[in-house]
């Protein structure tokens, strides 16, 4: 088991990791589609703001459905890669966030180029603005996150249980919405969450468990 702040305890199966990576290679191209889009939405948005003209306005609009766009594939295609069940109102929090970023990002660039610097000061402040959006979500994935299954293993909050530390998985109803997930490690204690209903899909972690876990690992009652 490993902390997600620290290192293996017991590191996972060397296949199981590249196989996560040639999963998680088939997410980048819709995955830069977005973050291209993003960063030729900023400064494109940047010029419809300081010197407004038709033709900005028109990249800024595709760049933002290529952003959009981008996002939404890589969600999709994630769900090939992860299983996930996140804390209440994980999505509009992370919403929020990223909003408050893209102006707080807007607003720094609008005054670097108020100050009358170089091109290339602003090309750095809209990298240093792309950055701080990426580790936002990072962070925010860390922190809400509360359950996830993925070629490697389990993981319980902030505890990684690789595959082959792992007996079987359990699924039981512990109070009116709420669902608690579980792994047995094979020398360890149990691990569990408890989620809600609402986040939770069964048909789609019973499909995760025949996509992730190895042969013969069982989602069962505790």
């Amino acid at each position: 088991m490993r902390n997600i702040d620290g290192g293996f305890l017991a590191a996972p199966d060397q296949a199981s990791l590249e196989r996560r990576e040639r999963d998680v290679r088939k997410g980048k191209l819709a995955l830069m589609l977005a973050v291209v889009g993003g960063f030729v939405a900023l400064v494109a948005g940047y010029n419809v703001l300081v010197d407004f003209s038709p033709v900005s306005l028109v990249v800024t609009m595709l760049a933002l459905a290529a952003a959009i766009g981008g996002g939404l594939l890589t969600k999709q295609l994630m769900r090939a890669v992860r299983f996930r069940v996140h804390k209440p109102n994980a999505g509009l929090v992370g919403a929020a966030k990223l909003s408050g970023m893209v102006v707080a990002v807007l607003g720094f660039i609008a005054l670097v180029g108020s100050l009358d610097g170089p091109g290339v000061l602003r090309i750095i402040a809209i990298a240093v603005g792309c950055a701080a959006i990426g580790y936002v979500k990072t962070l925010h994935d860390q922190q809400w996150v509360l359950f996830e299954l993925d070629a490697v293993g389990v993981r319980i909050e902030r505890t990684v249980v690789p595959w082959r530390d792992v007996t079987r998985l359990t699924i039981d109803p512990v109070g009116p919405g709420m669902t608690r997930l579980g792994a047995v490690p094979i020398n360890a204690a149990p691990l569990y969450v408890a989620v809600q209903d609402t986040e939770l899909d069964q048909r789609l972690l019973a499909e995760a468990v025949g996509r992730f876990a190895p042969q013969g690992t069982q989602l069962t009652r505790a």
